[in-house]
C-alpha cells in the first residue's frame, strides 16, 4: 500500500506532500488541474520513461518519492536478491532532470529503472483508457490470470536445473577440439573480468558517487587555501595587537580598539581551526579516493569496450562466462549421464508445471461465470469472454507434454488467450479486434472483481491499482455499477482512481480535489481533501458544471446515500 507521496517540480505541481489510505481514495478536477499528473508521477516510481518537458520550468529537476508498506516477504526477497538495503517499509524515489537524465534509488541505494519495474510488479498496476497492454497483448494475459486467481507460479529453480542439464549435455557434444579452442579463449576473456570482478549494480553505485567526490576535491583546495591564509595573517594581527598595547599606556582610550583587535585575533584563530578542519574533513573523500573511482569506472568501460556491451551489463555476462567455462570443464562427464541428468531435471519440470496448468484450467469455468455476471452489471449485457488455455509448444524444447514440445519458463508452459463475444451471435474474437477502449476498461473492473471472489483472503497480496479514467465513455446507471465495482476492489486492495464521473466518486471511501491556483505569475496545483458538504459541492460541479445548483447539490446527496 502507498501511504505517503511526495512530488517536487513535476510540471504544474511546485511541491506536493500527500498521505493515502486504504479502500477506494478517488482525485477528481477541472480539465488540466493535475490529476493526470500524479497518475504521472505514480508511473515514473514503477520505471516509466522520464520526460525532460514534464521538469517545472526553471526548476534543475523533477521528485518523485512515494513510501510503500505491507507484501513484506515479497519485499524482502527482491531486496535481498538486488543487494538493496533491507528496510521497510520501502522508500521509492525518482528524479528527472531538465536535461532529461534520470535516476532512481530503493531505501536510499541507487538503483536501475529495470530494478523500479520488478519493484512495480509487487506493489502497483496502473490501468488508464489509453493504456491496455495488458489485455490486448495476450503474450501477457497469462500473468493477468495468474493474479486475478491468485495463482503464484514458481517454476523457475525446475526451470532453471532444465536449462543447465541442456547446457551441459550440448557442451558435452560438442567436439573436443572446439573445447579446447573455447576454454582457452574463456579464460583469457575472464582473467580480466576476474581481476575487476564487476558486481550487479557497481557500475550505477560508482557513478553516483562520482559527483560528490568531485566537489570533495574542490572543497578540500579551497579550505585548505583558507586555513593557510589565516595563518599568515595572524602574526600579523598579533603584531598590531602589540602596538596597540603600547598606545594604552600613554593613552587610555585606545583600549577598546586593543579589546577589539583581541577579538578579532580569537574569530581568526577560531575560523583558521574550523578551515583545518573542514580541508581534513574533504581529505577523508577527497583525490586519491576520486581518483581510485576513476580508475575503476575506467576499468568498467575499458571491458565493456572489449566485450562489445554497455558497463552495467559486465556482471551478467560474467556470471554466464563462468557458467560457461564450468559447463566445458565438466565435459568429462559422459553423455548417458548427461542425458540422464536431462531426463531427469526436464520430468522434475514437466510434473510440476502439469499440476500447474490443472490448478488454472480447474478456475476457468467459475471464472468466466462471474465475470459474465459482472460484465452484464457494468452495462456489458450479453457479453460473454473465453479463457482459452492451451500448451505453449516449442519443438526444440527437451520437455514433452501430450507428445509435444513446451515450453520451460518459470511460468510453466501454459499459453492463455482471452477472448470476447461482445454481443450474442457474433461469435468471440480476440480483444484486440473488438473491444474499445471503454469496454476494456470495464473488463478489466470485472475480472478484478471476480478474482476477490474466487479467490481466498490471503492467497495474493494486496496491490495498490492505479485507475486513469477507466471510466470513460459511459454514464447513468452503468456508472454507478462501475463506481460500486472500483469500491469493491478497495475492499481488497487500495485502490487510486481519476474520474470526472460524479457516480463513480460517490463511492469512494476518500476525495482528493485538485485545483489550479496562479500566483506570482505562476501556476500550480494544489490538492485538498474533501467530505461532507465539500464532497457534495464537488460532486454537484461533477454532474452540472455548477457546485452551488440545488438540484445538482440534491442529486450528489442522493448519490452518496445510495
Amino acid at each position: 500500500m502507498l501511504s505517503s507521496l511526495r512530488i517536487k517540480n513535476l510540471a504544474l505541481v511546485e511541491d506536493l506532500s500527500l498521505e493515502f489510505a486504504g479502500g477506494f481514495t478517488v482525485l477528481t478536477g477541472e480539465t488540466g488541474a493535475g490529476k493526470s499528473l500524479l497518475v504521472d508521477a505514480l508511473a515514473l516510481l514503477v520505471g516509466a520513461r522520464g520526460d525532460a518537458d514534464t521538469v517545472r520550468r526553471d526548476a534543475e529537476r523533477a521528485l518523485v518519492e512515494g513510501v510503500v508498506e505491507g507484501n513484506g516477504a515479497d519485499w524482502l526477497a527482491f531486496l535481498r536478491d538486488r543487494g538493496l538495503p533491507e528496510e521497510h517499509p520501502v522508500v521509492l524515489r525518482r528524479e528527472v532532470s531538465a536535461g532529461g537524465r534520470s535516476r532512481a534509488w530503493v531505501n536510499g541505494a541507487a538503483c536501475s529503472l529495470a530494478d523500479l519495474k520488478e519493484a512495480g510488479r509487487i506493489w502497483m498496476r496502473l490501468t488508464s483508457q489509453h493504456d491496455h497492454q495488458s489485455l490486448l497483448g495476450e503474450e501477457r494475459h497469462l500473468a493477468l490470470l495468474d493474479e486475478v486467481l491468485g495463482i503464484q507460479a514458481k517454476l523457475d529453480p525446475e526451470a532453471a536445473a532444465v536449462r543447465e542439464a541442456e547446457g551441459a549435455l550440448k557442451a558435452r557434444k560438442r567436439s573436443e577440439a572446439d573445447r579446447a579452442r573455447r576454454l582457452e579463449q574463456l579464460a583469457e576473456q575472464l582473467s580480466d573480468l576476474q581481476a575487476l570482478g564487476p558486481k550487479p549494480g557497481e557500475w550505477t553505485q560508482l557513478r553516483a558517487e562520482r559527483e560528490p567526490l568531485r566537489h570533495g576535491v574542490q572543497l578540500e583546495a579551497a579550505f585548505r587555501e583558507a586555513e593557510e591564509n589565516l595563518r599568515l595573517a595572524l602574526p600579523q594581527i598579533e603584531t598590531a595587537n602589540r602596538a596597540v598595547a603600547r598606545a594604552t599606556t600613554v593613552m587610555p582610550g585606545a583600549q577598546e580598539q586593543l579589546d577589539r583587535l583581541r577579538s578579532l585575533r580569537l574569530e581568526l584563530e577560531d575560523l583558521q581551526a574550523l578551515a583545518q578542519d573542514q580541508a581534513l574533513h574533504f581529505a577523508e573523500h577527497g583525490a586519491e579516493a576520486l581518483e581510485a573511482l576513476e580508475a575503476r569506472l575506467a576499468a568498467f568501460e575499458k571491458l565493456a569496450r572489449r566485450h562489445h556491451c554497455e558497463p552495467e551489463e559486465l556482471p551478467g555476462i560474467f556470471v554466464a562466462l563462468r557458467e560457461e567455462e564450468r559447463q566445458w570443464l565438466g565435459g568429462e562427464a559422459s553423455l548417458a549421464e548427461l542425458e540422464a541428468a536431462l531426463a531427469k531435471a526436464a520430468e522434475g519440470y514437466r510434473a510440476k508445471a502439469e499440476a500447474l496448468h490443472k490448478g488454472r484450467g480447474g478456475s476457468l469455468e467459475k471464472l468466466e461465470a462471474e465475470v459474465h455476471k459482472r460484465l452484464s452489471q457494468l452495462g456489458m449485457q450479453g457479453a460473454r469472454i473465453q479463457v482459452r488455455l492451451s500448451l505453449a509448444l516449442d519443438a526444440s524444447s527437451p520437455v514433452a507434454q501430450q507428445g509435444q514440445g513446451v515450453r520451460v519458463a518459470g511460468s510453466g508452459f501454459s499459453d492463455v488467450a482471452i477472448w470476447i463475444e461482445s454481443n450474442p451471435g457474433e461469435g468471440f474474437r480476440p480483444l484486440a479486434k473488438i473491444a474499445s477502449g471503454g469496454e476494456l476498461s470495464r473488463l478489466m473492473l470485472a475480472l478484478l472483481g471476480a478474482g476477490i471472489v474466487l479467490r481466498k483472503q490471503g492467497e495474493a497480496p494486496s496491490l495498490t491499482l492505479v485507475l486513469d479514467e477507466v471510466d470513460a465513455g459511459i454514464g447513468g446507471e452503468t456508472a454507478l455499477a462501475v463506481g460500486t465495482a472500483i469500491q469493491a476492489l478497495g475492499s481488497r486492495h487500495q485502490v487510486l482512481a481519476v474520474t470526472h464521473l460524479a457516480q463513480v466518486a460517490s463511492r469512494a471511501d476518500h476525495h482528493g480535489l485538485l485545483r489550479k491556483a496562479t500566483e506570482g505569475g505562476r501556476t500550480r496545483s494544489e490538492l485538498a481533501w474533501v467530505r461532507d458538504d465539500s464532497k457534495l459541492r464537488e460532486l454537484a460541479r461533477l454532474l452540472s458544471g455548477h457546485p452551488d445548483r440545488p438540484e445538482a447539490l440534491e442529486h450528489a446527496r442522493v448519490l452518496v446515500a445510495e
